[in-house]
């Protein structure tokens, strides 16, 4: 397996999670290798998707706390 196919867990906070995808979302919205390139597409859209789900798993998890 290589380093580009093996899964690392890594340690951000919620404000570096959010960095990041702040500026992936800046660098890709006037992209034409996002448009164009469907590897390049499908990479940044399950990047987005795994620390989007950090984040909604997050919020859930308080809100079921919550309510409680």
């Amino acid at each position: 397996m290589t380093y580009e196919n093996t899964t690392h867990r890594l340690n951000l906070t919620g404000g570096q999670i959010s960095t990041i995808l702040y500026v992936m979302e800046g660098y890709i919205n006037p992209s034409d290798d996002y448009s164009y390139d469907p590897e390049f597409r499908e990479d940044i859209d399950m990047i987005f998707a795994e620390l989007e789900s950090v984040t909604d798993n997050y919020y859930a998890k308080k809100e079921e706390e919550a309510n409680k």
